[in-house]
């Protein structure tokens, strides 16, 4: 629990209905991971795989069996705080929406 005896709530993916309650205060924040940038990342190891190249990797992650190159991409906890300048200015949502 936090100091003012309030339970944290978390949400996955910024979807517009976790969006409302955090504007309307019942939810705490959600991990939001901007469209674009995945779309252009998922391209962008389309095309090399589509050349016969090996994809660019920025890390490596052990799924229990081997160490898989990957490349990560960073989450934005979006709050009540900053709601317009994340998924409102993307155009993920529209202001008018919430």
């Amino acid at each position: 629990m936090r100091n003012d005896n309030k339970v944290a709530i978390s949400g996955q993916d910024a979807d517009l209905a976790g969006i409302k309650r955090i504007a309307a205060g019942t939810q705490t924040m959600t991990v939001y991971k901007p469209i674009t940038l995945l779309a252009n990342t998922a391209a962008e190891i389309a095309v090399e795989l589509g050349n016969g190249q090996e994809p660019k990797a920025d890390t490596t992650l052990n799924n229990g069996l081997k160490d898989v190159p990957s490349r990560l991409l960073t989450p934005i906890d979006v709050n009540k705080n900053n709601i317009k300048d994340t998924v409102v200015k993307d155009g993920f949502h529209k202001e008018s929406e919430l």
